[in-house]
């Protein structure tokens, strides 16, 4: 009966068992019937039924580990029992007799069929037992079956997902083995392709290209691939859509079921992004094309511009230097301002060109500073003076004598600060001061403050004044020409420097230029020797001098003298005349400079004294000398010149040498050296093309002392020097048939073949672009001179090779 009870329950359990299986399964199948249930969801359920199922059925337990049941121990009692009363009943049969013996039987059969009795519960009970170890395996194989299932779907639903996203993305995937076969595509490869493509598993890759340069599955970049490589590239294919372009991308993977080497590809449409970069590239050439048409128009348009505006201001000097009336002197000025003024725009719009192109090239080199500060001054010193203005350069002591810097962009840099300070000025002047301050990176930084008085502007508008084209003074109604591209091309050679460029208005009502320019030069001590005599010493600036008094005071006081600018009148002159040790009196101040200084001697003051006169007033001088003036001083006053006089006056040199020690600044007239007599007339070979120039050209060298030989043409040129022995040769570049440089590399392979000695070329041409210089200095030139000529740059070029 127990035995039964046991089946009936074990029935039951297993019967239970199948169907909560059932059920799981169908809970199982629901997702794909539109259910939200997540497999983490099923897998806590299915926990909490195995959780169900009793401690004894778990997937670490064996049936042989369980406890003893109760059951078990009765039926072991029972066993003991029946052993004590069979022994007993044996007992009685041996001893006794009648009804102890019948009662012996008795117990004897009742030990027997308990014993039987036992046999079959035991037997009964291993059968549970083995049923129970086995129920115990079903489970734990359902649950790991269940657990299959639940990662299997888990990745199905993975790969669902990747194909969704790559359908979405349209990207195509493509596998191929180390063979190059397909193993794999995509369902994207139907809708870009065609349901026909050719790309199916077990054949080789294929794409449709539009234009194709051999066999596709075996591209250059393949073969690194199979080899661990990873290559990309564009290809124009042809799809259902039309031509496209895709990106393809392959890189190496590996089969996690097979663990085989494949190829992945991956087609990606990037059709739009193809367009932009086309379109931009295709803006670029156009830019390009240009800018290059641009910088072609510029130099053309300069050359022919040079070209007779050397004539027009050429012929203007040599009219200036004949017998004129005042009348016609003032037109000859008038015709030259306009030329130059014209030339300057020319510069301006070349240079602009160049630094906007990029062929603007930096060149350092050490340069004396000072020098090249003083002849940017005195160059444009002639317009300020016209204007009643003052103009001086100032040099800080601490400043080393020398500084690595491109001289040529420096100047220019200057030329355009001061003479923007000039033009926009009317009252007072214009100052430069340079500086130096320590760079905390290395080295020095130099600082260039050019500072006038003229209109200003307003704080808002330092931005704009930088811009191209942009002037304070615009409108249709503006006082003031030019370009407005000076300060933009500063502030451009500034940066290529490595330096900045800054404006700011001043209280009074001018404006002010910051330059900064890293050098690799440190600070030097402020002791120098050269203005070692004026320690401790008193000097008095008599002088109503808003600009060159103060700048000259402040080098001074540098330098440990005790300065003083007093204006003629004021009431400390007398005092500090007194006890003066050294006068400057400024000839501008006084309406007579030497009686003024007669009336100084008279109240006392013996201190030697010196005079600052405009180049206007050089005529003065005699008298001024005779007055009992020590020295002079032209203005704008040089820093070595202020050093030679006033060291001389101070120290042992005496007074008598400090007046021939006084020098004027660098003369501005074109033909400054025609007084110049050169040490031997050389006889010139001249290749002009344009009649006017070529008439100028002999008139100059005429006017120098040289012999001049003219051909118009660079065919001209290479026979005349065939057949004529000549010490220099000028040669224009561009001229009709044979141009310049062919006319000179005829010339050379002339002399070559006739061993003759090379003669020195000098090119003068209007070209000024950096590609002809270049290319005349590979060919050997000894020179290259821009127009309009300079009568000054020809005479030292010819006095160059005179001395050779």
């Amino acid at each position: 009966m127990a035995n039964q009870n046991n089946d009936h329950a074990t029935d039951t359990e297993v019967a239970g068992e199948n169907a909560q299986h059932e059920r799981r399964r169908s809970e199982h199948a629901l997702p794909s019937q539109g259910s939200t249930a997540s497999p983490s969801t099923e897998r806590r359920s299915r926990t909490t039924d195995a959780n169900e199922l009793g401690p004894d059925v778990g997937p670490g337990r064996r049936a042989t580990d369980r406890p003893v049941s109760p059951p078990a121990k009765s039926l072991q009692r029972l066993a003991v029992v029946a052993l004590v009363v069979g022994l007993t009943a044996g007992f009685l049969l041996v001893s006794a007799d009648g009804v102890n013996r019948f009662l012996g039987v008795g117990l004897a059969f009742f030990a027997g069929g308990l014993a039987v009795w036992r046999l079959l519960a035991d037997d009964m009970h291993r059968s549970v037992a083995a049923i129970q170890v086995k129920d115990d395996k079903i489970r734990r194989l359902m649950a790991r079956c269940e657990e299959l299932e639940d990662r299997a779907w888990e990745l199905g639903e993975s790969d669902e997902r990747h194909a969704s996203i790559l359908a979405t993305l349209g990207d195509v995937v493509i596998r191929r083995d180390q063979d190059g076969l397909v193993t794999y595509v995509n369902s994207a490869a139907d809708d870009v392709f065609g349901s026909n493509h050719g790309l199916q598993t077990g054949n080789a890759m294929h794409l449709p290209l539009v234009e194709t340069t051999g066999t596709d599955d075996r591209r250059p970049h393949e073969s690194a691939t199979r080899m661990g490589g990873m290559g990309f590239e564009d290809l124009h294919i042809e799809t259902v859509q039309g031509k496209r372009w895709f990106s393809r991308i392959d890189i190496p993977v590996r089969d996690s079921s097979t663990d085989r080497q494949l190829v992945q590809t991956v087609l990606r449409d990037v059709t739009e992004r193809r367009l932009i970069e086309e379109d931009l590239l295709a803006a670029r050439h156009s830019a390009e094309n240009s800018n290059e048409a641009k910088s072609r128009f510029l130099a053309t348009v300069s050359h022919e511009i040079r070209t007779p505006l050397n004539g027009v201001l050429g012929m203007a000097a040599l009219l200036r230097d004949t017998r004129l009336t005042k009348e016609q002197h003032a037109y000859i000025e008038a015709l030259e301002t306009s030329g130059e003024t014209l030339l300057l725009l020319i510069d301006e719009v070349l240079d602009f060109s160049k630094v906007e192109a990029g062929k603007l090239d930096i060149q350092a080199a050490p340069t004396p500073i000072g020098p090249l500060a003083e002849s940017v001054v005195e160059l444009l010193a002639p317009k300020a003076h016209a204007k009643n203005l003052e103009i001086g350069a100032i040099l800080a002591a601490n400043l080393p004598a020398e500084v690595t810097i491109d001289a040529t962009r420096v100047r220019q840099i200057l030329f355009n600060l001061i003479g923007n300070g000039v033009k926009f000025t009317d009252q007072g002047g214009v100052a430069v001061d340079l500086s130096g301050r320590p760079n905390p990176a290395g080295g020095s930084f130099l600082d260039i403050e050019v500072r006038d008085t003229g209109i200003g502007f307003d704080e808002a508008e330092a931005e704009r004044l930088f811009r191209e084209f942009e002037q304070v003074d615009h409108g249709p109604a503006r006082k003031f020409g030019g370009t407005g591209l000076g300060l933009a091309i500063a502030q451009r050679l500034a940066g290529l420097m490595g330096g900045s460029i800054s404006a700011r208005p001043t209280a009074e009502g001018g404006a002010a230029f910051c330059v900064r320019l890293p050098i690799p030069e440190s600070l030097k001590n402020i002791s120098d020797p050269r203005f070692a005599a004026l320690d401790q010493r008193n000097i008095v600036f008599v002088s109503n001098s808003v600009v060159e008094g103060p700048l000259l005071a402040k080098r001074l006081d540098q330098h440990g003298a005790d300065v003083a600018v007093l204006a003629p009148g004021d009431d400390a002159l007398e005092d500090k005349l007194a006890s003066a040790d050294l006068l400057v009196v400024d000839n501008a101040a006084l309406s007579d400079s030497g009686g003024w200084l007669a009336t100084a001697r008279l109240t006392g003051c013996d201190a030697p004294a010196i005079v600052m006169i405009a180049p206007p007033e050089r005529d003065r001088l005699d008298h001024l000398r005779a007055a009992g003036y020590a020295a002079y001083l032209i203005r704008p006053a040089r820093l070595e010149t202020v050093a030679q006089i006033f060291s001389g006056l101070l120290g042992e040199t005496g007074i008598e040498s400090a007046w021939d020690v006084s020098a004027e600044p660098i003369s501005n007239g074109l033909l400054a050296n025609r007084a110049a007599v050169p040490a031997r007339p050389l006889r010139l070979l001249v290749a002009e093309d344009n009649d006017i120039n070529r008439l100028l050209s002999e008139a100059l060298l005429r006017k120098l002392g040289h012999v001049p030989v003219m051909v118009t043409d660079g065919e001209k040129a290479v026979e005349a020097a065939a057949h004529g022995s000549f010490d220099a040769i000028l040669m224009d570049l561009h001229m009709p048939g044979l141009d310049g440089f062919q006319a000179i590399a005829k010339i050379r392979e002339d002399e070559k073949t006739a061993g003759r000695a090379q003669v020195p070329v000098l090119i003068v041409t209007a070209d000024v672009m950096k590609d002809a210089r270049d290319k005349a200095k590979d060919v050997g030139a000894a020179g290259y001179l821009t127009k309009p000529l300079s009568v000054d740059a020809i005479f030292d070029a010819l006095s160059e090779i005179n001395r050779n």
